[in-house]
């Protein structure tokens, strides 16, 4: 039978001990808050499409590409560039860009002429307001401050 000092001893041997099991803790955490974000884009997602405002309109089979929302907002697409040890420089990586939609959508809304962001828009949302409320409350904010 193994006694908890021999467990100890072993955890030690095999470098267990120390900073690993802080490094652990520090992983579960990112983990759980990754969840809770995805957990509430969810949430946030499903009542935005109950809202009537985004019904399909008759007549309309598609909206706006990504493509289309990406130049009307301007947004900055960055290619990320990796070091090809082969060619000895820096080259654009294969992958395809990343696009944060947060930044996008916020992008979006400054273009409209709405002070706030896509969280303050998402915060709104799972409170209980409607798209629309917070685009008329941002604006009328907007036209307040000047």
């Amino acid at each position: 039978m193994v006694t908890n000092q021999q467990s100890l001893r072993q955890v030690d041997d095999y470098g267990v001990k120390g900073e690993q099991p802080d490094q652990t803790t520090d992983d579960l955490h990112e983990l759980v808050q990754r969840k809770q974000r995805a957990l509430k884009a969810k949430a946030f997602f499903k009542k935005l499409a109950d809202d009537p405002l985004f019904a399909p309109e008759p007549g309309r089979t598609a909206g706006r590409s990504l493509t289309e929302w990406l130049l009307m907002a301007q947004y900055p697409i960055k290619q990320e560039m990796v070091f090809d040890y082969h060619e000895q420089r820096y080259v654009p990586s294969e992958t395809r860009p990343r696009i944060d939609l947060a930044e996008l959508l916020t992008l979006l809304l400054r273009k409209k002429g709405i002070n706030g962001t896509f969280e303050d828009m998402m915060d709104h949302v799972l409170e209980g307001g409607s798209f629309q409320q917070f685009l008329s409350e941002h604006k009328l904010a907007k036209r307040a401050s000047m």
